[in-house]
């Protein structure tokens, strides 16, 4: 049973693939449903039901989890094994694939479960205005410093979306970057260049052609041998510059994406605007991501009306 579960397995991913779907998607989910049929083993598919899934293969996934990674999985990565074993299920389902060894329809036992709920981080994880102006005035060490903190803060770009631009990306004719590769088809999208961003932009480019280094089709954020930076070095980075500049917590990326949605936000751009400049999947993601903005927002806008 399990080598014809791993070619029903390829076989899904082949039609993801054709699909076009995200390559992220295909990354994440090959491994997770590879330990499916390792767990599975030597049973038949339709002998599978919910309560297995859900009282013995989740928690045999999660022991797994926790011997690769020294951790208990995040609710993140359960819900992305759920995801991935719904998607496959969906996908034998509609292609009149989940039958038994007589070739009668079972039910899909994925359906029962559940996915854990993501509660908005309790922690603030954008820089406040002043914090923001503080890292923005504070005069960095050369070209490349600069457009690290300038490009995360007025693109929004999640960190592995950065790293695979490409130069022919950067359009700056039209002043405009296109992401072409990210984790979900959401995720494709075209973001302006701001003023802020484009001088930084334009003295990046002119260091690595001063140094031999460009070329249309390198990666954007490039490093001498040609390749994209690591993305421990932004990381680490990014967490020097913030030190300098006088920030308590440490300077990620991902603050900077989200420091990015919350000027916008608080500019008045609309909820639906900034999903799509993010990336996200749907704006019910936006607002959970902003919930704490969204109430901090709520109350400046009363203390401001009632005062006076």
């Amino acid at each position: 049973m399990q080598n014809r579960l791993n070619t029903l397995v390829e076989a899904y991913f082949a039609n993801l693939k054709r699909r076009n779907k995200a390559a992220q998607t295909l990354e994440r989910w090959r491994p997770e449903l590879r330990r499916f049929a390792e767990w599975v083993g030597e049973r038949e598919l339709h002998e599978i039901t919910a309560a297995d899934l859900d009282a013995e293969f989740l928690p045999w996934w999660e022991a797994a989890f926790r011997v690769r990674n020294g951790r208990d999985p995040s609710p993140n990565s359960l819900r992305a094994i759920i995801q991935a074993l719904r998607g496959f299920y969906g996908w034998m389902e509609k292609f009149d694939r989940l039958v038994d060894h007589e070739g009668k329809p079972y039910r899909n036992p994925t359906i029962a479960l559940e996915p854990p709920v993501i509660r908005p981080v309790a922690e603030l994880d954008w820089l406040r205005a002043d914090e923001d102006e503080l890292l923005l005035a504070h005069p960095t060490k050369n070209e490349r410093e600069a457009v690290l903190v300038f490009f995360f803060r007025f693109t929004g770009l999640r960190l592995d979306e950065a790293l695979t631009l490409t130069n022919a990306d950067v359009d700056l004719a039209s002043d405009q970057v296109a992401v072409r590769q990210s984790k979900s088809d959401a995720g494709y999208r075209v973001v302006p260049i701001v003023p802020e961003l484009r001088p930084h932009i334009d003295a990046w480019l002119d260091y690595t052609k001063r140094q031999g280094w460009y070329d249309p089709h390198s990666p954007f954020l490039v490093t001498r041998n040609g390749t994209a930076m690591k993305a421990q070095y932004v990381e680490q980075a990014l967490q020097r510059i913030g030190a300098r500049a006088g920030l308590v917590r440490k300077l990620k990326p991902h603050t900077l994406r989200r420091t990015f949605g919350s000027y916008l936000l608080n500019k008045g751009v609309r909820l639906e605007v900034v999903s799509k400049l993010l990336g996200h999947a749907n704006t019910a993601i936006t607002e959970r991501a902003y919930a704490r903005l969204e109430d901090q927002t709520i109350r400046d806008e009363m203390m401001k009306a009632t005062s006076g």
